[in-house]
């Protein structure tokens, strides 16, 4: 498999304040300055794993996938490209302000941007919560994961499987009103449980929400106290999931998308203990939902 994590995502921000504050002080990031106003987030030895940039709308502008290698990289490059899919190629400012040895981008079939990269650049610095957050799940199983809106939801699918290489992992029908019924598939690329989800569900933002995941409950009671002290808006109350055993809530980022802050998510042997099921229920309990602030 090429690519082998999510390794960061970039958002464009009309308001680069409200993500400062929402990242280190509801999330628990670290804060690092970037150029042209931008911000760096940093939850590991990475020099971040969310940027966020100045721009005209609030919303997801691109995921970063990694690969192991130059070799790799390459291999996914031409793999796209023999798709039809065209190749959006980096400049050395990109490339500088991602802080990557290469880079290049393209558009999903769903329309989603994507950035395909090797060679992470950081001086390893120890990550050092501002509100104490213990550490973040990350290494080799990536930041996170990101749930996708992808209304072209069967070629979406084909491309990430058949071309990216990502393996299915489960499957969600969500029925979201009487006339709604959404197709979520959730996919694997290392052993997170998934590491991206295709969701059939439009999103302004370009996003649905980004996980992060921490090592115990308490951290996620006390970003559960963070949340209600500041007003923070809430997505979707304390749960547990079905197909990763995650406990975790959803609150909405400045953004437009929500975050998903949880511990306990499962990690996989793919070979060995796993088949692919499909569910109509996301939870065992929990997770009660919220629309977005103003609606």
């Amino acid at each position: 498999m090429s690519i082998n994590q999510l390794a960061y995502v970039v958002v464009e921000s009309t308001d680069v304040e409200k993500w400062r504050f929402f990242g280190t002080q509801i999330i628990g990031l670290a804060e690092l300055p970037a150029e042209d106003g931008a911000i760096y987030l940093k939850a590991d030895g990475r020099h971040y794993r969310i940027l966020v940039v100045p721009g005209a709308r609030d919303g997801l502008y691109a995921s970063g996938w990694e690969t192991t290698s130059e070799e790799q990289f390459l291999a996914v490059k031409e793999t796209v490209a023999r798709a039809g899919v065209e190749i959006i190629e980096s400049t050395p400012l990109d490339r500088g302000l991602r802080k990557v040895t290469g880079l290049f981008s393209f558009v999903d079939p769903s329309g989603n941007r994507q950035e395909v990269i090797w060679g992470p650049i950081s001086d390893f610095a120890p990550f050092v919560s501002p509100v104490g957050v213990e550490r973040f799940v990350t290494g080799n199983m990536g930041m996170g994961h990101v749930v996708l809106p992808s209304m072209n939801f069967d070629a979406s699918l084909s491309f990430w499987r058949d071309v990216c290489g990502f393996g299915l992992s489960d499957i969600l029908h969500a029925q979201l009103s009487p006339e709604h019924r959404a197709r979520i598939h959730f996919m694997h690329c290392n052993p997170r449980q998934h590491s991206l989800a295709l969701a059939e569900i439009p999103q302004p933002s370009g996003c649905v929400h980004i996980m992060l995941e921490v090592p115990g409950l308490d951290d996620v009671g006390r970003a559960l106290d963070r949340v209600s002290a500041h007003n923070v808006p809430l997505a979707s109350t304390l749960g547990r999931h079905v197909n990763d055993d995650m406990v975790s809530f959803y609150v909405w980022t400045p953004g437009g998308f929500a975050l998903e802050f949880g511990c306990g998510g499962v990690v996989k042997d793919w070979e060995g203990d796993h088949s692919v099921f499909e569910t109509t229920r996301g939870s065992h309990w929990g997770h009660q939902w919220a629309p977005p602030p103003g609606r």
